[in-house]
């Protein structure tokens, strides 16, 4: 059985705000997107420079990762398995 049958929006909107750590960075999970992707923010004083649309940089913002849920086959992404979502779902 996939994890999208047993993995609910509800698990996944309860794990914003949970800290974890995503490619040695202590990050947070700010944001659900759709049900299948979260965002994450990485907590320490790492910023890139959001340009305009023109490509004008003119400020700092958080750095940000897109971390996918599931897999092509409805799996956990093992992106989500090695920053260790998969044991929070769990519980």
């Amino acid at each position: 059985m996939s994890a999208n049958n047993i993995v609910t929006t509800k698990d996944l909107l309860a794990l914003i705000g949970q800290q974890v750590v995503f490619q040695q960075q202590q990050c947070e999970i700010i944001e659900l997107l759709d049900g299948r992707e979260f965002v994450l923010q990485v907590l320490k004083n790492d910023t890139n420079i959001q340009a305009t649309q023109y490509g004008e940089g003119h400020r700092d913002v958080p750095v940000t990762h897109v971390l996918p849920i599931f897999d092509g086959e409805g799996d956990l992404h093992a992106e989500l398995i090695a920053a260790g979502l998969d044991s929070l779902l769990a519980k």
